[in-house]
């Protein structure tokens, strides 16, 4: 599919097109941003900085240099490297977190009110050929836009993000128009009356702003479209400036700078200007043709001058914003999703719409005795005469999910059951509908699991792990819940509460794991620390923020003189990253910006957060063990394999209810507990309500059908956002060389192994020769995004009978156990003494931490905390194979800009959950992001902990034994599959023998 665009590959620097010479000149080594004098300055032409540069100052507003943000180009490189340098495990590592918080900061400097968007969908242009694109091929994804946000009327002091307040924008500007960091007076924001031409992102409703970006960032697949919808965009509103674009992978290193513009001549009524793109012709890394490698760090220092040189460019931009252009220029209907019917269909406009008109009709009226659900308004490019209406619309919508197929069926969804934003995952998946097109008409509904055995004779298929997150908690009823996964796996969840009781608190080992939740997580801040980070290299562009965080007192009943010996170590080892951490926080706090003007998107500060992850969980220096987006096998229903379970489930049921109580018994009656009480108060009425549903169910005698529904029902992998992994070389190896068939080795690797590669990717609808040539050009790999929904259904409905708080459990940020305080505490883990073994591609991998994103949307918690318990409940199963026990593993439970640590462990055939009462962080504080990074060298000496018991126990271990039922769901469902089977071909075999009988009577 093509856009009707020329691309001019440029072999000399020389050689640029006259229309984006000017914009050009910035990658000329010699090119120097604003800045009144180059004293500071370092030429691209060497490698590094002639001299460290640690400052407490903040240069001006418009007077930034790369020396600015030398620390961090400096850590981004050595990053990628070590990235490079490691095993994929099953998969490329996704390299976005660490190379866009370095565009990231750089775009910051552009101008006072710019907004950064990272992993946004925007709208694709209309092909040349229209009948060549998809009708739902709609939605392109950028990797990130640095961008200017309009309103029609001026935004108050208190609406401005404190990030931005710092900056005075003295340009005069439009009465009726206003950019977003425009000093103003009281009163709400006014609806944009603009046609949609005039945007570039999606969206509906009223249009209170509309964004024009000034930065491009996108992959090879997708750079193509931005482009173009960018120029179109910008010629709707008389803008003529050239169009900057960064071509980036994924996966990759390389950056390679694209510009584009439109043929000046105003394009014919009908017809699209034909779009220009310039790029360097050959993949040879020279930074004056626009070719930049981000491991290189004097390529990074170039890539850094281009950038920070386009502050001119962006105010250009934003001082050719006029709405008179948009109304008085000939409309251009350029975008994707409004067709102009008179091109595309050549003049029988009116036909097409009463016909299509007519289908709507007919089909509502007689859908409206039958259903309530709402008839889908088929696209208007839809040939109607072809694409029937029956075809668009269903009784249950289709929804297309971002999990797993299950034995290659497609996943289907019920309409009924609503769910809000759950994970479109997406450095290299998210909300881009790229790839929707081939699959939105192919999916059936899947009825609810009220109605599903009534209405389909079907076997139940298993859930995507997103969907059955979000359903709503029953309880222990027989509908398919959280609650019931969790109970049939003997996985009960508690709070952050010591016990009294000393037979419990043996029994269940939680006292003794809530001192290793404490050891890992508690934070004291010293004198001694303010010194250490004080004096630590930094980027003067983050100087404000380290301030902010070195004045800081925390509680005076928290303070110490000196920190142990571990501690130290830690916050030396801090200290040499601290830019990035700094920078994390900045770039946490802008994305508030973002979110004030077009809404907080799925990818909000997972970028952040992944930067966090890989520049501070190191178990060995420089072996950044953080997988990003893996599938994980997910533990099996041991219920459905012990015949016994029903009988005695009232027995288990009971002792959590007894432990619930004993949990609501101690929490201290006092103010500062009354957050513990309510959680407590709420875990013990729902273990009540568990204790009474399982009686009741056991008075039915149902519960081996339950169980078995569920069973056939339970999601058999998910997708894990991120996990913190420690590789233990060769005892993969060890395992497989006692197995002497392939096809056996194969299974136990996908069956047995926890990590799995992440999800295939599918190729979508093609978006040209373009794309391709650019890819090939610059020396990408052609991935694309998945092309999944962000809109999973879940159940809003619940027993109005149930009085249980549910809030309570399942949101971990409405209390801090510390008030917001670092608390007082000694670290006594053990020495991190170890062998540093190679990885390779092999290894095992031993979960350490497992991490589930949302954005900041309280609709979305409890679906984010149902996530980390199939996550955690399956890592510790995985763990309890090898004969690893009564040891800990973590979760990272994140809601926009606030992270929660949870934690399970297993003991005496057990699993428990912590996740009331435990402590979180918020990252735009930069307080608590120093104390949500200190946890991770903590958790890396914890990993290395697992694998040693790992070596000692794998002299042991019997394979044999582990292939004769293997731990995860994936196996069961392969065993209930072959089980049936051969049931089937025992009745046929039956059947058979019953004719031949009757035949020879």
């Amino acid at each position: 599919m093509s856009f009707g665009e020329v691309v001019h590959y440029v072999t000399q620097p020389t050689d640029w097109p006259e229309p984006v010479r000017s914009i050009v000149s910035l990658l000329s080594p010699f090119h120097c941003p604003d800045r009144p004098s180059n004293e500071h300055f370092t030429s691209a032409s060497s490698s590094t900085f002639s001299e460290p540069f640690v400052s407490n100052e903040a240069p001006a507003p418009g007077s930034y240099t790369a020396k600015d943000f030398q620390v961090l180009i400096h850590s981004t490189a050595a990053g990628l490297s070590a990235l490079a340098e490691l095993p994929h495990y099953g998969g490329e590592r996704s390299t976005v977190p660490l190379w866009s918080q370095l565009l990231h900061a750089l775009a910051n400097t552009l101008s006072p009110d710019v907004l950064i968007f990272e992993d946004a969908p925007f709208i694709m242009p209309r092909a040349q050929n229209v009948t060549s694109q998809p009708s739902n091929l709609i939605d392109g994804h950028a990797t990130l836009l640095a961008a200017h946000a309009i309103f029609s009327t001026p935004r108050t002091h208190s609406d401005r993000s404190t990030t931005s307040s710092q900056y005075e924008d003295s340009e005069d500007m439009d009465e009726s128009i206003y950019s977003a960091d425009s000093d103003s007076c009281d009163g709400s924001i006014g609806s944009l009356d603009l046609p949609l031409q005039a945007h570039m992102l999606p969206g509906r409703g009223r249009r209170l702003s509309v964004v024009v970006p000034v930065l491009l960032v996108a992959d090879s697949r997708n750079i193509v479209p931005l482009l173009c919808s960018a120029l179109y965009q910008r010629h709707v509103w008389g803008i003529r400036q050239p169009v900057v674009g960064l071509c980036c992978s994924s996966t990759g290193t390389i950056a390679t700078a694209i510009f584009g513009w439109l043929d000046s001549d105003q394009s014919e009524e009908g017809h699209m200007p034909t779009a220009h793109l310039a790029l360097a012709a050959d993949i040879r890394l020279d930074p004056s043709m626009g070719v930049f490698d981000f491991t290189d760090t004097r390529s990074a220092i170039s890539l850094a001058q281009f950038v920070l040189g386009l502050r001119t460019h962006s105010q250009d931009i934003k001082g050719a914003i006029s709405i008179e252009a948009v109304d008085s220029l000939t409309p251009l209907h350029w975008r994707s999703d409004l067709p102009d019917f008179e091109t595309q269909f050549w003049g029988q406009s009116n036909e097409r719409v009463a016909s299509w008109t007519h289908q709507i009709h007919v089909q509502t009226s007689s859908s409206e005795a039958s259903s309530s659900s709402s008839p889908r308004t088929p696209s208007p490019t839809l040939d109607t005469a072809v694409v029937s209406y029956e075809t668009m619309s269903s009784p249950l919508l289709r929804t297309i999910v971002e999990d797993e197929q299950a034995d290659g069926a497609n996943i289907r969804l019920p309409q009924e059951t609503r769910a809000t934003n759950v994970k479109g995952r997406g450095r290299r998946s998210r909300s881009s509908s790229l790839n929707i097109s081939s699959k939105r008409t192919s999916l059936s509904p899947r009825p609810p699991p009220e109605v599903r055995t009534s209405t389909s004779s079907r076997a139940p298929s298993p859930y995507p792990n997103s969907q059955f997150a979000a359903l709503s908690d029953t309880g222990l009823e027989d509908t398919v819940s959280i609650s019931n996964w969790l109970f049939e796996r003997l996985a009960f969840t508690v709070g952050r509460i010591p016990v009294s009781s000393e037979e419990l608190a043996n029994k269940t080992g939680i006292n003794a794991m809530i001192k290793i939740y404490d050891q890992m997580t508690t934070f004291t801040w010293s004198d001694d620390i303010k010194t250490i980070l004080s004096n630590a290299e930094a980027d003067s562009f983050v100087s404000t923020t380290r301030s902010e965080l070195c004045d800081r007192n925390g509680d005076p009943n928290c303070q110490s003189s000196t920190i142990d010996a571990h501690s130290s170590e830690d916050i030396e080892f801090i200290s040499c990253r601290i830019s990035a951490l700094l920078h994390a926080v900045k770039g946490a706090r802008r994305c508030d910006d973002v979110a004030k003007v077009h809404g907080a998107n799925e990818a909000d500060r997972r970028h952040e957060w992944d930067a966090l992850l890989l520049n501070f969980f190191q178990p060995v220096l420089g072996q950044r063990d953080v997988l990003l987006e893996r599938q994980l096998n997910f533990a099996r229903n041991l219920a459905a394999d012990d015949s016994s379970f029903a009988t005695r489930a009232v027995k288990v049921a009971l002792e959590y209810r007894n432990l619930c109580l004993e949990q609501d018994e101690c929490v201290p009656l006092t103010t500062e507990t009354i957050g513990s009480w309510n959680q407590a108060m709420a875990a013990r009425d729902q273990a009540m309500q568990f204790y009474d549903d399982i009686k009741r169910r056991t008075l039915n005698g149902n519960s081996v059908e339950v169980i078995a529904c569920h069973s056939s029902e339970d999601p058999i992998t998910g997708q894990c956002d991120a996990i913190l992994v420690i590789p233990c070389s060769g005892v993969a190896n060890a395992m497989l060389r006692r197995i002497s068939n392939i096809d056996e080795q194969e299974k136990l690797m996908k069956s047995f192994i926890l990590v799995q590669g992440p999800k295939p990717e599918k190729l979508g609808a093609s978006t040209g020769e373009t794309s391709y040539q650019i890819a090939k050009t610059v020396g990408h790999s052609r991935r694309t995004t998945s092309g999944k929904s962000l809109q999973v259904p879940s159940s809003s409905r619940v027993s109005e009978s149930r009085k249980i708080d549910r809030n309570q459990l399942h949101n971990p940020f409405l209390y801090h156990p510390d008030g917001n305080q670092a608390t007082q505490k000694q670290e006594t883990i053990p020495s991190k003494g170890t062998s540093c073994d190679e990885p390779s591609g092999q290894d095992l991998l031993l979960p350490v931490l497992l991490a589930e994103y949302k954005k900041r949307d309280e609709s979305t918690i409890s679906t984010a905390m149902n996530q980390m318990k199939t996550y955690l409940v399956s890592a510790v199963t995985f763990l309890s194979e090898f004969g690893i026990t009564d040891q800990p593993v973590f979760g990272l439970v994140v809601n926009g800009p606030l992270g929660a640590i949870t934690m399970a462990w297993k003991r005496n055939n057990r699993i428990y959950l912590m996740e009331r009462n435990v402590r979180h962080y918020d990252i735009r504080d930069p307080l608590q992001a120093l104390q949500f990074v200190s946890i991770l060298p903590r958790l890396a000496r914890h990993g290395l902990g697992l694998r040693r018991l790992l070596e000692k126990q794998l002299a042991t271990i019997d394979v044999n034994q582990l292939q004769s039922k293997l731990w995860s769901k994936l196996a069961q469902r392969q065993e209930d599959k072959a089980a049936k089977q051969t049931e089937s071909e025992k009745a046929v075999a039956q059947d058979c023998r019953i004719e031949g009988g009757v035949e020879r009577k």
